[in-house]
């Protein structure tokens, strides 16, 4: 199993709208694929049609399990969906998991520890992480071990990949964790003056550009049907470039990662 932590701590960046449609481009490749929503909005898991399960109120949930409050088998947890890709859902509960994670011993690997009866079912899981660097994103890269930084083509943008970069460096040094950063991918792409002097400046570190996502609003429609946008519009630009990056993750498991340009 693989796994990949998409991260940003600035909101609006368009996390999700990424894990959704790189998971079903995976799914389209014929790799099994699943979705941790570990962001307590839950997007993910409207995003992937089953925003109903957000309100649920039952005893299998993930931010029972990351507290230790359930302890049942991980696969039942787990949904499909109809996108071809399975999803482990957020609920409403999991506003509470980091407050609360933050006196428990070894929190950082409590999602590891949930994950690993899993592996064995997946070539690839992808987790959507909230927006912030504390306890719950410290858990997916910790799981993960690999991390897609999603960013707007804005310059906070730079400033916040130097945060969340030590913020890395600390998991490695602090928690003995291998973790690389795979790449980054510029979503909400536009031909400004901002956005080419933001792509300018990220493509001078040592991370590759692996994506560069042009604003649609189609995107924005796929998401509100449950959908992807490679189910709703298989032939569009926006859809190749989902595609083009899920052959590149694979691909940097090989060392022939490759940067994208828009």
């Amino acid at each position: 199993m693989r796994c990949l932590a998409v991260v940003n701590q600035k909101g609006g960046v368009g996390k999700t709208t990424v894990t959704v449609n790189l998971a079903s481009a995976l799914a389209e490749l014929g790799r099994r694929v699943l979705v941790v929503d570990l962001d307590p909005q839950g997007h993910a898991t409207e995003g992937l049609g089953l925003g109903d399960r957000y309100d649920c109120d039952g005893p299998a949930t993930l931010a029972r399990a990351l507290l230790g409050r359930w302890a049942g088998n991980p696969t039942e947890l787990v949904m499909p969906t109809a996108t071809g890709v399975d999803l482990i859902p957020a609920n409403v509960e999991q506003f509470v998991v980091e407050p609360q994670l933050v006196s428990v011993r070894a929190r950082e690997h409590r999602l590891t520890r949930l994950l690993e009866p899993l592996a064995a079912g997946y070539d690839w899981v992808l987790i959507d992480c909230p927006p912030s660097l504390g306890a719950l994103t410290d858990n997916a890269v910790v799981a993960a071990g690999k991390v897609l930084v999603v960013a707007q083509p804005q310059d906070s943008s730079l400033r916040a990949l130097e945060l969340l970069l030590d913020q890395v460096h600390s998991i490695r040094t602090g928690l003995r964790v291998d973790v690389q950063v795979v790449g980054i991918v510029l979503n909400l792409w536009e031909e400004t003056l901002v956005a080419k002097r933001t792509l300018a400046a990220l493509s001078q570190l040592p991370v590759p550009i692996i994506g560069v996502v042009r604003r649609r609003t189609r995107l924005q429609e796929a998401w509100a049907q449950g959908r992807s946008i490679l189910s709703l519009e298989p032939r569009s630009d926006v859809a190749q470039v989902f595609r083009d990056m899920a052959v590149a993750i694979e691909h940097h498991e090989a060392g022939e990662l490759v940067g994208a340009q828009p």
